[in-house]
């Protein structure tokens, strides 16, 4: 029987071990990184970014360049997008918010929300991936306030990259990464709920939202939505969280449902004209 045990334990293949994120050590490697951009007078800085998404177009002309191979993890295109910061008390450099981004080009071309870059400030602002690797921020391509989303290029070449699919169904199943509050390249797993459309505010042009029900929070802001293929499907955006009401109004009562709204991939892949030849 021991003899029988040990045959089928040798016929099990070798496991891949998952990776272990050390939330800390990739704080630091981006503190770290995107700090030493920040002394880089050829380095944007969060002010030039800022602005150059406020003139930035709703669309652009690109090149996207694949790199993704058959079974390539979606995770290795997925980044932490942060600045860095002053404190006026220490000559260092501190992290800010961190949210999410990904790599649509191997070229350095990617995507993450508006609001995002909109809110940026102190130095430069950087992306980091899964094993402490950092690039800068170099340009803002295209950026879309209405539909909370921005293409941007970082300095970088040969990036693992994911590709846009057809939009998804209602009750796809699909998957977001991102970084929760700090939870670096988390997985979360739920389906397309529905697609709504948003009116246009202050002489605004209404907008089609996509809502999933995997979870998601502070800093997960433009992780990509990604279907069985590992695919993008949306990208996140922002939560609703709804409370029984009170006769005044008034949230009042337990916490009853929190709304995923994400960017449907129809959006993202508006930004993006075809170059001509």
């Amino acid at each position: 029987m021991r003899y029988l045990s040990l045959l089928w334990l040798s016929a099990l293949p070798l496991l891949a071990k998952p990776m272990v994120i050390n939330d800390s050590k990739l704080l630091s490697a981006l503190q770290t990184g995107v700090g030493e951009f920040s002394e880089d007078d050829s380095i944007p800085k969060a002010e030039d970014l800022k602005e150059a998404v406020g003139k930035a177009p709703r669309s652009v002309a690109v090149k996207v360049k694949s790199s993704s191979a058959t079974g390539a993890d979606p995770a290795d295109a997925v980044y932490m997008v942060g600045g860095v910061y002053k404190c006026g008390n220490c000559d260092k450099w501190h992290v800010g918010g961190v949210a999410t981004a990904w790599a649509l080009g191997s070229d350095g071309l990617m995507v993450t929300n508006h609001h995002v870059l909109e809110g940026a400030k102190g130095g430069a602002i950087g992306v980091c991936d899964r094993k402490g690797n950092t690039y800068p921020v170099m340009e803002v391509l295209a950026a879309d306030e209405v539909a909370d989303m921005a293409l941007f290029r970082v300095r970088a070449e040969g990036l693992t990259t994911v590709s846009l699919a057809e939009p998804a169904g209602i009750g796809t199943e699909v998957q977001v990464i991102s970084h929760p509050h700090r939870r670096f390249f988390m997985h979360t797993f739920g389906e397309v709920s529905r697609y709504y459309l948003r009116p246009g505010r202050k002489n605004q042009r209404e907008s089609t939202w996509m809502s999933i029900t995997a979870d998601y929070a502070k800093g997960s802001s433009g992780g990509p939505v990604l279907n069985a293929d590992g695919q993008v499907v949306g990208m996140v955006a922002s939560t609703q969280s709804i409370y029984y009401e009170s006769n005044d109004g008034k949230p009042k009562g337990p916490l009853q449902m929190v709304v995923k709204n994400c960017v449907p991939v129809s959006s993202i892949a508006s930004m993006i004209k075809p170059v001509e030849d």
